[in-house]
């Protein structure tokens, strides 16, 4: 990661293309954390509504 860093400030434009695709990486892995963490939350409270708790 921290050649990462390094190699933007450098300026390279394969670094930078590296990096552009492992920010979409990581906003795609916290988006589906993000909607996955949700319906993990409407199914426990579907759950819990069938069991009458």
């Amino acid at each position: 990661m921290i050649q990462m860093m390094m190699s933007t400030i450098g300026g390279s434009p394969a670094a930078r293309g590296k990096q552009r695709h492992y920010a979409s990486m990581l906003r795609k892995a916290i988006g589906f954390a993000i909607v996955s963490s949700g319906l993990v939350v409407i199914i426990a409270q579907a759950v819990q509504h069938a069991l009458g708790a």
